[in-house]
């Protein structure tokens, strides 16, 4: 929607979650639909919010312990209405190898699984995809920040999912998580320190 909205880039690394997008802006531009885009802080350097309200798309950025994580709500005609030759991109920016976990089974700082699942009970006490996805990245990481990141990324789904009902996924019968089929939540917690994300719809 060229005729409304400005393309914008936005950019976060590690201790460095800016309230605007790379040129400086907090908005889509001077044109008409411009402020259908907007960047709100919720916690100078660490969360910010990234709305999109023209596209019904919005995006959250949070930085827990040393890592970055995006939670994305967008209705899926939006997110299925790009191919692959177009230039929609969410992520341009891979994470640097130093700050890659290692797949290594004789990893260095593994945790326990028991130990693991104990901390992430505490910030997670139902046994959800959130609960999952926390064990298995405090087990390979080592680092029990990974806690706050999964706490995040379900305070992001209870913002995003009006029904109390959809906020949980559990495995279904064949592995795979239960999603609402009128929007798409997509959450990703990337465990790494640079990323960027294009804004042009």
């Amino acid at each position: 929607m060229k005729e409304c909205i400005d393309q914008k880039v936005y950019q976060a690394e590690l201790d460095n979650v800016p309230a605007a997008f790379q040129d400086g802006s907090v908005n889509g531009g001077t044109r008409p639909g411009g402020s259908s885009l907007a960047i709100r802080e919720h916690s100078p350097g660490r969360h910010v919010e990234i709305r999109a309200d023209y596209i019904g798309t919005t995006i959250a950025v949070r930085q827990a312990g040393r890592q970055l994580s995006f939670s994305i709500r967008a209705a899926e005609e939006v997110a299925q209405a790009f191919t692959e030759e177009q230039d929609l991109q969410l992520c341009v920016g891979g994470c640097p190898h130093s700050q890659r976990m290692s797949r290594s089974p004789r990893g260095r700082g593994r945790v326990p699984v028991e130990t693991a699942r104990a901390l992430c009970r505490e910030m997670l006490p139902v046994e959800d995809a959130y609960f999952q996805s926390c064990v298995f990245d405090v087990v390979t990481s080592g680092d029990a920040n990974f806690t706050m990141a999964a706490h995040g990324a379900l305070e992001d789904a209870r913002l995003f999912l009006p029904d109390a009902e959809k906020l949980h996924i559990f495995q279904a019968g064949g592995g795979c998580p239960l999603t609402p089929s009128s929007s798409l939540l997509l959450l990703f917690l990337l465990p790494c320190g640079l990323w960027a994300i294009l804004l042009h719809f």
